[in-house]
């Protein structure tokens, strides 16, 4: 997650501060999210299926880190917002 933090204000200097708000927005609403779920989830699924569940989830979403490593200057290069 921090890597996220310092890619976007360096690659789209001139909006960091609305990608700042929009990070922030999309996290707070994650965590909101979270609490109203993860009870009914831990309950249908018990504790070790559920905990499971969330670690596959976190190891896919590490595959956008490696996206961005290997692809990020094609995309940048393809973004008219990205800074030259």
């Amino acid at each position: 997650m921090q890597v996220i933090f310092v890619y976007l204000p360096l690659t789209y200097p001139q909006y960091a501060a609305s990608l700042f708000a929009g990070n922030d927005f999309a996290r707070s609403s994650l965590a909101f999210a979270a609490v109203l779920f993860s009870r009914p989830m831990f309950l249908g699924m018990g504790i070790g299926p559920g905990v499971s569940l969330l670690g596959a989830l976190t190891a896919a979403c590490i595959a956008g880190i490696f996206v961005l490593y290997f692809y990020g200057e094609k995309l940048r290069a393809r973004s008219r917002f990205s800074a030259k």
